[in-house]
C-alpha cells in the first residue's frame, strides 16, 4: 500500500479528495492532509509518503515551493500538481521540480483515480526494477569471491591461452595479489591428524576450512601483503608475490608461526610446498607444478616441514635409480629372506632397519617405486610362514592385516609418508616373526602398561608417551606392541577401558553425565558422549535408560 499526503487550503476541496475516491482500491492510503506547504513539511518529517498531490495556490508555502524543498531534502516522492486553467505558466517550473503530473480544476473523482492509478503503477514499477537492480547487485557482490577462487583455480590447473588478457580479469574480479613475481604454495594437512579430530565427513569440511583462515591470516601477517586462497580436495593454495632474495626471510618466518598455529588451534600437522618466483600471473600453473613437486618430500622428512623448490632435489626427478643403488637394496632384501628362513631373526629386523635407511637417507626412488618395493619384499616375505607350518600360517591369518595382495596392495597404497610406511613394514615383520615363534612374543611390557592405564585412565589427556616413558621403552615400540599383541591400537583402547568404567557408573544410576565424563578422563561432555556412542553403540542417556529399565 502506498502512502498519499494530500495539501490542499480549500477544506471542502481537500475533503472532497479524501471522501470521494476509493484509494484503497489501487493501492493507496491517505496518511495526512495539510492546509499549505509548512505544515505538509511537519507531517513529511514523521510519516513514510509515496505520493503527494498538492494544489499551486496556498498561504505560507506554495505547492511549488513545497515540492522544491521536497526535492532539496533527497525525499523520493512523487508528485502531482493540482492547477487552474491560467496556472500552466508554472507549468516549465514545475517540470524542472520533476512533478510527475498534473490535475486541471475542475476535474472529476474518476480522471485522479484514473491518473493516480497510473502513478501507482509506475512507482511499483519502479521499485520492482530498482530491487531486480539491487539484488543483481548484491548476488554479484557476493559471488565475486566465488568467481574469483575459480578463476585462480582454473589459472593454477591450466597453462595460460594466448588469448587471455590475465591482468584485466583480476582488475574485474578483484584479484588482490599482483600481476608480476607470483610464488604458488601447497599447503598439505596430515590426513591421519584429521582423522584422529573428526568422525564425519562434515567435521572434516570444517577444519579445512578453519585451516584456510589460519593460513591466510598468518601468512598476510608475516608478508605484509594480501594472498589469496585457492582450496583444492586435500590441500590449500596460495598465491602471493615476491622475489626471493627479499621474500624467503618472510615466507621462513610465516611457514614456522603456521606450522605452530595449525597445531596449536586445530591440533593438526601440515606440511609446505613452495614454488620458484614467477614472471608472471601466465605462468601460474607452472608455480603450482612446482609446489606440488616439491611437496612430495613430505613422504620422505614426514608432516611439520616445508619445502622450497630452488632449494630441493625433487624425489622422482632422476628418473631410474642408480645401478649400484638397485644392486645393494637387492643384497639387503635376499639377506633378510635368508635370515627369516634361517631362523636368525634378529639379522632380518636389522636387516629391514637397513633396508628402510636406504629410503630415508636418499631419494633415489619416487614414493610409487619405494610403495612397488615394499609390496614386492612384503609378498616375498609372508610365505615364509605358510611354509613353515601350518600352525605359523593360521597364527598369521588371525593377527596379520596384510594376508592377500589386494589388501596389501591398498593398505601400502595409502601410506603417505615414509614414516608411516617404516611403522607398517615393522608391525607385517612383527607379526610374520610372531607367528613363526610365538613364544618370544613380548606379552610382560602389555601387561605393564595395562596396568599403567588402570591406574591412570582417570587422567586427561594420558597420552602413548605417558605410559611409554612409566615402562622405558619407545612410543613407536609401545604402539606396535599394542596392535600386535590386543590388535587394537592405544588411544582406541584407552577409550574402550574409559566407557566400560562410565558404563559401571551409568548403572550404579547416582551421578551425572558430565560428572562421569570427569570421571573417567573427558573434560569435554560432547567429546565423551561421542566417544561413548562409538564404543556403546548409544548415548550414555540412552544406555542410563536401558540400564533403568532393565532393573
Amino acid at each position: 500500500m502506498l502512502n498519499l499526503l494530500i495539501v490542499e487550503d480549500e477544506e471542502t476541496t481537500r475533503q472532497g479528495l479524501v471522501d470521494l475516491i476509493q484509494w484503497e482500491s489501487i493501492g493507496i492510503r491517505v496518511c495526512g492532509t495539510a492546509e499549505n506547504g509548512l505544515q505538509a513539511l511537519e507531517i513529511l518529517a514523521v510519516e513514510r509518503v509515496d505520493l503527494l498531490l498538492t494544489d499551486i495556490y496556498m498561504p505560507l508555502m506554495d505547492g511549488l515551493q513545497l515540492i522544491a524543498q521536497i526535492k532539496e531534502k533527497g525525499m523520493q516522492i512523487s508528485c502531482v500538481l493540482l492547477s487552474g486553467y491560467n496556472d500552466f505558466r508554472y507549468a516549465q517550473s514545475a517540470i524542472r521540480l520533476g512533478v510527475s503530473d498534473f490535475l486541471v480544476k475542475p476535474c472529476s473523482p474518476k480522471e485522479i483515480r484514473d491518473l493516480f492509478e497510473k502513478v501507482a503503477n509506475r512507482i511499483l514499477e519502479e521499485r520492482k526494477e530498482r530491487d531486480i537492480v539491487t539484488g543483481l547487485r548484491t548476488q554479484l557482490h557476493e559471488n565475486l569471491p566465488l568467481v574469483k577462487t575459480q578463476l585462480l583455480h582454473q589459472w593454477l590447473f591450466e597453462p595460460a591461452r594466448k588469448t587471455e588478457d590475465r591482468k584485466e580479469q583480476m582488475k574485474k574480479v578483484g584479484i588482490s595479489v599482483s600481476f608480476r613475481h607470483v610464488i604458488v604454495i601447497a599447503i598439505r594437512i596430515d590426513p591421519r591428524s584429521v582423522e584422529k579430530r573428526t568422525e564425519l565427513r562434515a567435521d572434516a569440511h570444517l577444519l579445512h576450512f578453519a585451516a584456510a583462515n589460519i593460513v591466510q591470516e598468518t601468512l598476510q601477517q608475516a608478508l605484509l601483503q594480501p594472498v589469496e586462497i585457492v582450496k583444492d580436495m586435500e590441500d590449500i593454495l596460495v598465491v602471493c608475490n615476491g622475489l626471493f632474495e627479499w621474500t624467503e626471510s618472510k615466507l621462513v618466518a610465516g611457514f614456522e608461526k603456521l606450522i605452530a598455529n595449525i597445531r596449536q588451534y586445530l591440533q593438526l600437522s601440515i606440511c609446505v610446498g613452495v614454488s620458484d618466483s614467477k614472471e608472471d600471473m601466465y605462468q601460474l600453473s607452472v608455480a603450482y607444478e612446482e609446489a606440488m613437486d616439491v611437496l612430495k618430500l613430505r613422504f620422505y622428512r614426514g608432516y611439520g616441514h616445508y619445502f622450497f623448490y630452488h632449494h630441493e632435489n625433487v624425489a622422482g626427478k632422476p628418473g631410474t635409480p642408480e645401478l649400484a643403488y638397485t644392486l645393494e637394496l637387492l643384497k639387503i632384501e635376499q639377506s633378510i629372506y635368508d635370515s627369516l628362513v634361517g631362523g636368525l631373526y634378529a639379522e632380518a629386523l636389522n636387516g629391514i632397519e637397513n633396508w628402510l635407511a636406504y629410503f630415508h637417507e636418499s631419494y633415489h626412488q619416487s614414493k610409487t617405486q619405494i610403495h612397488l618395493r615394499t609390496l614386492a619384499l612384503l609378498n616375498r616375505l609372508l610365505p615364509i610362514a605358510q611354509e613353515k607350518a601350518n600352525t605359523a600360517a593360521d597364527a598369521l591369518e588371525k593377527n596379520s592385516e596384510t594376508i592377500g595382495f589386494g589388501l596389501l596392495e591398498e593398505k601400502v597404497g595409502n601410506l603417505d609418508t615414509l614414516e608411516e610406511l617404516s611403522g607398517f613394514v615393522y608391525r607385517v615383520f612383527h607379526q610374520i616373526v610372531s607367528a613363526l615363534n610365538p613364544q618370544k612374543q613380548p606379552r610382560r611390557k602389555i601387561q605393564q602398561a595395562l596396568e599403567v592405564i588402570a591406574e591412570q585412565y582417570a587422567t586427561p589427556g594420558l597420552s602413548l608417551a605417558d605410559v611409554s616413558g612409566a615402562l622405558f621403552v619407545s612410543s613407536n615400540y609401545l604402539s606396535t606392541l599394542f596392535k600386535q599383541e590386543l590388535g587394537i591400537n592405544f588411544l582406541d583402547y584407552i577409550h574402550q577401558y574409559r566407557i566400560e568404567k562410565a558404563k559401571a557408573m551409568l548403572q550404579a544410576g547416582d551421578l551425572k553425565i558430565q560428572t562421569i565424563a570427569r570421571e573417567v578422563g573427558y573434560f569435554d561432555e560432547a567429546h565423551f558422549t561421542r566417544t561413548f556412542k562409538k564404543w556403546a553403540g548409544l548415548l550414555p542417556s540412552q544406555y542410563k535408560k536401558d540400564v533403568a529399565g532393565k532393573a
